[in-house]
């Protein structure tokens, strides 16, 4: 027997569990910032499996699978997998017997799989220490839809004691058939900054304007002319995006508005273009305010930095994947995406590869399949890809 059926073997023997950890998860969904049950539950199922789970302020669980085998002779010593397991504010309506038993909560974001996977490799590289040199990090994380949990964690000491020189990351992808891995050589994911600009002019009757500065006619060319930021001052070739989601201004029909409130965030997939950005928006706004009359307060606060995955590793692992499910079942982004992912720190800290795991059935029945959907209903039997793939990540950089 080859050690991929060794794997497939030990998968089959846990996957009952994994399973149920899983809707067990599903059907017990935790906002970001509220994750007491879920950071609980993986606590309890890590010391079932003899792992000392470290859990921070923040709920985050991290705990290490020791390897038995004769030391690493390559690159790497330590390899940890992230995975997050917040929910959504989403009202659940896939009408499934583990559907989410807490209103308006969801794990519309496949976290509870990304979570089963996790422990479900744990459980096959437990049984197999005699196999690899180095260590395992699990890296349990919350709060990924809220402000970012993999920084706080990261500060913790998750990636030190002994020192995790790898990281590998799956997101959920419907998208894509089960049994499927895509890969995202380079620029995977963008970088983010909130933007918050009040404009401030001055208030008045609106029968006299000629008596006030209106903050809201400053405001709209504002809105209007941060489009141009990217169009005219980023080449066209260098991704960009300025939104501006929110417009607050005026409490009357017949004032003249003496102030407003613009609320956005700013996107690049890498920080050179990003402070570009943050310039160029500063001086748009600061311009157009003054012109008016009026004057302007820009706020910026940076969110995520950008996700780039390790060429040489990401190479490595797509020539594994080929091995373990053909190349006929591997995709590649055609572009990196302009939303964000707070793995982006994991990266920053050592060699990281993020990878999408294809989720849809052959005989899935037509009804949505899209992330933050209340009908998402990803094909469990793709955790066994998944944790297939990270096992052999681990005895193969491990070795």
């Amino acid at each position: 027997m080859d050690i991929k059926e060794q794997i497939l073997q030990k998968i089959d023997e846990f996957y009952p569990q994994i399973v149920a950890f899983r809707r067990d998860l599903h059907a017990h969904p935790e906002l970001s910032g509220q994750e007491d049950r879920t950071s609980r539950r993986i606590a309890e199922e890590m010391e079932k499996l003899g792992i000392t789970p470290h859990v921070t302020p923040e709920k985050a669980v991290f705990g290490t699978v020791f390897g038995k085998g004769p030391a690493p002779t390559g690159k790497y010593t330590g390899i940890g997998m992230r995975a997050d397991f917040d929910a959504l504010p989403i009202t659940e309506a896939t009408g499934l017997p583990y559907a989410s038993t807490n209103p308006g909560v969801m794990h519309a974001c496949g976290h509870d799989m990304h979570t089963a996977m996790l422990l479900g490799t744990a459980m096959v590289l437990q049984s197999m220490a005699d196999s690899f040199g180095g260590s395992f990090r699990l890296l349990f994380q919350p709060n990924e839809e809220g402000s970012g949990g993999a920084e706080n964690m990261i500060k913790a000491g998750c990636m030190e004691d002994p020192d995790v020189n790898a990281v590998i990351a799956y997101h959920i992808e419907p998208g894509i058939p089960t049994g499927w891995i895509q890969f995202c050589p380079g620029k995977m994911n963008a970088a983010t900054c909130d933007l918050d600009i009040t404009v401030q002019g001055v208030g008045c009757h609106g029968a006299h304007p000629d008596r006030g500065v209106d903050a809201i006619l400053a405001a709209s060319n504002i809105v209007t002319a941060l489009q141009a930021v990217v169009a005219r001052n980023l080449a066209p070739t260098q991704p960009g995006v300025v939104t501006v989601g929110q417009f607050h201004a005026g409490s009357a029909n017949n004032v003249v508005a003496g102030e407003a409130r613009l609320i956005g965030t700013l996107r690049a997939l890498d920080m050179k273009t990003m402070a570009k950005i943050k310039e160029m928006v500063t001086q748009t706004v600061e311009g157009i305010a003054a012109g008016y009359g009026a004057k302007a307060i820009v706020k910026l606060r940076d969110g995520y930095p950008s996700l780039e995955n390790n060429v040489a590793l990401g190479k490595k692992l797509q020539e594994l994947a080929i091995e373990l499910v053909g190349e006929d079942h591997l995709d590649y982004m055609e572009d990196p995406s302009m939303g964000a992912d707070d793995f982006a720190f994991f990266t920053q800290y050592c060699d990281g590869v993020y990878m999408n795991l294809g989720t849809t059935p052959a005989d899935w029945d037509g009804r949505p399949q899209a992330l933050h959907n209340e009908y998402l209903c990803p094909d469990e039997e793709a955790m066994k890809t998944g944790i297939l793939m990270a096992v052999m990540t681990v005895l193969r950089l491990l070795a």
